[in-house]
């Protein structure tokens, strides 16, 4: 079985949670005995330790400056266009990271769907119709959450026997952090202050403002840090303004990490906080559970499906009820190292080698 990976992802994301989940497919696939992987990588710019040997043809150039990849993107897509009909055969799977599609269709065209941001939140009208197009050419849609999947049948009209729902995994650094024996009110061993965490960017959409906001107003600066990974280094005017009023800002903390510190903050936090009124699927939501950490989340959009009953849920535009759930972290040390247990066991079932076995079965299927 031969498949085609448009590799579109890695040509504008860094790092994020789209390029992790396809690096993590194509490294399991590589020791798959009945899948040939071509991979169109682009001009690149993310940092994943891509092997060539995993490909029976492998296309790439990293992109040497920090911008204007963009510019070249009309020739990076007559480049594919080209290399895909050069490795069609009439059955080659055709898998889209981005909702790229081929003009002239050699074999079955799979694509993966994370989320709505764009219908649902004014988006940007040229990614609603490439999204249209991809929907109404595939042959069959791979989506991340069952949330996801609703949410194209409402929007595009979808017959939903087309869409496969494979979760998202987290990888086995996040596994090895967390603790069975001891206590998270006995975790911590050096001086430094608890924290609560917050990771990912911030945009309005994230609803960030709500955890600022509460963290400012029940004053928990006195005994807290908030911990931001991830993100623009720049804060709004507005989000600055309300820092400065409290005196100081060292309470507040900007980190870009790997996943091993990254692991360790989790492992480390009083609370991991998402506040996003929409998410196709939250893979930070399941490092945290897989380290060990309490978590506290919108009662929106996928998030009730990914964290089941071992999260507490608060409404997102309620700042009230989000300062309630964060009391009960903080002030019932048996409920946080519960939380912390169901977490680490709930998120056993969220793993890459689940979500490649159920994606090969499609391949299957369509060839």
């Amino acid at each position: 079985m031969k498949v085609f990976f448009d590799g579109e992802i890695f040509t504008f994301q860094r790092q994020g949670g789209i390029s992790r989940l396809f690096f993590e497919l194509m490294r399991l696939f590589a020791h798959s005995e009945n899948i040939e992987q071509i991979l169109y990588r682009g001009s690149y710019v993310d940092h994943y330790p891509f092997r060539q040997e995993w490909f029976k043809c492998y296309y790439g150039v990293r992109w040497p400056f920090k911008r204007g990849v963009q510019v070249i993107r009309p020739l990076d897509d007559r480049v594919i266009e080209l290399l895909y009909i050069t490795n069609a055969t009439p059955k080659i799977v055709y898998h889209s990271t981005y909702y790229r599609i081929p003009k002239r269709q050699k074999g079955p065209i799979v694509i993966h769907a994370y989320d709505m941001i764009h219908e649902l939140y004014n988006g940007d009208n040229k990614t609603i119709k490439k999204k249209k197009t991809a929907f109404e050419t595939a042959d069959l849609i791979i989506a991340i959450s069952q949330s996801t999947k609703d949410d194209i049948c409402h929007l595009y009209g979808i017959d939903p026997s087309i869409i496969v729902v494979a979760y998202p995994g987290v990888s086995d650094v996040f596994r090895s952090r967390h603790s069975d024996t001891v206590s998270r009110s006995e975790q911590r061993s050096d001086d430094s202050r608890p924290f609560f965490l917050y990771v990912g960017h911030r945009g309005w959409y994230k609803n960030f403002d709500i955890l600022l906001n509460v963290f400012i107003e029940r004053r928990y600066y006195q005994d807290f840090d908030l911990i931001l990974v991830g993100g623009t280094k720049t804060l709004s005017a507005k989000q600055q303004g309300a820092i400065n009023r409290t005196g100081t800002r060292q309470w507040l903390k900007q980190k870009y990490c790997d996943d091993m510190e990254l692991a360790n903050l989790y492992a480390n936090a009083t609370v991991f906080i998402c506040t996003s009124l929409y998410e196709g699927f939250g893979i930070p939501l399941i490092e945290a559970m897989a380290c060990g950490c309490p978590i506290i989340g919108p009662n929106t959009s996928s998030i009730p499906e990914v964290i089941g009953d071992t999260g507490l849920l608060f409404d997102p535009k309620d700042p009230s009820d989000l300062a309630k759930q964060i009391e009960r972290v903080v002030n019932d040390v048996s409920l946080s190292n519960a939380l912390s247990e169901k977490g680490r066991l709930r998120s056993e079932n969220f793993t890459w080698q689940a979500m490649a076995d159920t994606i090969h079965q499609v391949y299957l299927k369509l060839t």
